[in-house]
């Protein structure tokens, strides 16, 4: 008999404990703690097999003397979250994260005949007021696709698809080195991590020094790697950003000790060598693709200001508090949700890690910022009664794919592995929710020029913490001059912004 299924006859008392917090009162009467010991017992009896009895035969005293601790424990350990998830669906309560339970409470005695009390704190879904969603005022970009970014794309192109040269010392910007990798944190005892494939991109000289290491951002990269060669021994020092998703960095001391085994360095590939490598005919041929493919990622970026403006209007617009103890869990999803951001948007994956170690490093408000957005496109998506099917996510995928130039199976695949399918699944949510609101919205069209000085106006205020609002997300700068090869490669090597577009991409809050 399962048990734990079982509806079971217990009083429940709930009172505020803080911001979107809950403290449940949950009491099991004794009655009902006597069926739970029983039924423990009766299943214990069913499916013993002891020395001298047939299965099922073994008398309950031997049984109770044998096992008696183990099958209370477990009884107390099944009816203690049965009560809760009971307490929790009665009452509709949208939990976030994990219940906290007191420390002690499983060495409280489980005892015949006597109720079982206990406490539990759990956090819930923030309630909030939504703001008008109509006539929200939009800007939407405007900017032609140029032969100068189509060159662009195809020095891109070379380096993404170039040949790797081994090498042993002498590292430049590009170089990529890889090797193990030992990261320890202060207070924790013992290695928090290891890995053998660390793999460290020496900054190009735009990022001026700057380059992350292990999803985390070192401003003194190039000046620890510089000099260094294979076999050398390279110690990285930072302190965790206060808003990292994993709770035992924020604000400790991290060192990362790399031992370089291995550098390499890309010689790009000739013009109709690369051609070739992507199956066209001729220039002509590749061209006319990379030009095409600019010009879907131009209206995908066109479509994610838009979004971020939403975005942007609804954080202004929304009073919410969070719980003040935010699980690791929703920190997480927060850089998910970015990351599959960023794959949407066609960045490389060595692009992505950039940017998302940029984005732990954003200041705290910034980070409650994003966990505020979550919780407000959850409820609007609710409100406009979005969801999301198995085509919609395949077909996401299958862009994804294409704009890394992989198989739409290597890439689920890859996702599985991490479970970004069901961040995909979001993602798609997200941005259904954030169309309706721009579809109904009210649109002026400005040159690329002019938006790029407004986003990057928001940029330098919020950089100054003068003037600026921090609900804001960040916005990239954009160029209008033609990048040299090495800023082409460093696209792939260090997130910089495609100049494909013309126009600044900001940041998700």
């Amino acid at each position: 008999m399962d048990t734990a299924a079982e509806e079971l006859n217990i009083d429940v008392s709930i009172e505020e404990d803080g911001p979107s917090a809950r403290k449940l009162s949950i009491t099991v009467p004794a009655e009902t703690v006597d069926e739970r010991i029983e039924s423990a017992y009766g299943t214990l009896q069913m499916q013993a097999e002891l020395p001298g009895f047939r299965k099922g035969r073994a008398p309950r005293q031997l049984l109770e003397k044998r096992f008696g601790s183990q099958v209370i424990d477990e009884a107390r350990g099944q009816m203690i979250m049965a009560a809760y998830q009971q307490a929790i669906q009665s009452h509709e309560l949208k939990v976030v994260g994990d219940p906290e339970f007191p420390d002690e409470l499983m060495d409280k005695k489980l005892e015949r005949g006597t109720a079982f009390a206990f406490e539990v704190s759990i956090e819930v879904t923030p309630e909030f007021e939504m703001p008008e969603l109509e006539g929200v005022d939009i800007k939407k970009p405007i900017f032609e696709i140029e032969d100068s970014h189509i060159d662009d794309e195809i020095e891109r192109l070379r380096y993404r698809f170039g040949s790797p040269e081994q090498i042993t010392d002498g590292f430049q910007p590009l170089d990529r080195v890889v090797g193990k990798a030992v990261v320890d944190v202060e207070d924790h005892e013992g290695v928090f991590f290891e890995t053998d494939k660390a793999l460290v991109v020496y900054p190009p000289k735009e990022d001026d020094g700057k380059g992350p290491v292990l999803g985390l951002m070192f401003d003194d990269l190039e000046k620890t790697i510089k000099g260094s060669k294979v076999g050398d021994e390279v110690v990285f020092k930072t302190v965790g950003p206060p808003a990292h998703e994993r709770q035992e960095l924020r604000d400790k001391n991290v060192t990362i000790t790399l031992t370089i085994e291995d550098a390499e360095r890309i010689t790009p590939l000739e013009l109709d060598t690369l051609t070739a490598t992507l199956g066209l005919e001729d220039e002509t041929m590749l061209r006319e693709r990379i030009r095409l493919e600019t010009e879907t990622r131009r209206d995908q970026e066109q479509r994610a200001a838009e979004r971020e403006q939403v975005f942007e209007y609804l954080l202004d617009q929304t009073s919410l508090e969070l719980p003040k103890r935010i699980s690791e869990a929703q920190v997480a999803r927060s850089i998910e949700r970015q990351r599959m951001e960023l794959l949407y948007r066609g960045e490389d994956p060595e692009a992505v890690e950039k940017q998302l170690a940029e984005m732990r490093e954003q200041t705290q408000d910034q980070a409650i910022n994003r966990l505020k957005l979550l919780f407000i496109m959850d409820k609007i998506a609710r409100h406009f009664e979005i969801d999301v099917n198995d085509q919609e996510i395949n077909g996401r995928i299958a862009m994804i794919a294409r704009q890394r130039n992989e198989r739409p199976e290597a890439v689920r695949a890859e996702l599985q592995k991490t479970g970004g399918i069901q961040e995909v699944a979001r993602q798609i949510v997200e941005h259904k929710a954030a169309d309706r609101i721009v579809d109904q919205a009210s649109v002026t069209e400005i040159p690329a020029e002019e938006w790029n000085k407004i986003a990057q106006e928001k940029s330098k205020q919020r950089k100054a913490g003068s003037g600026g609002d921090d609900s804001k997300p960040a916005a990239k700068k954009s160029t209008s001059k033609k990048k040299s090869t090495k800023k082409a490669a460093s696209k792939d090597a260090s997130a910089k912004k495609k100049k494909t577009t013309k126009k600044t991409t900001k940041k998700k809050s």
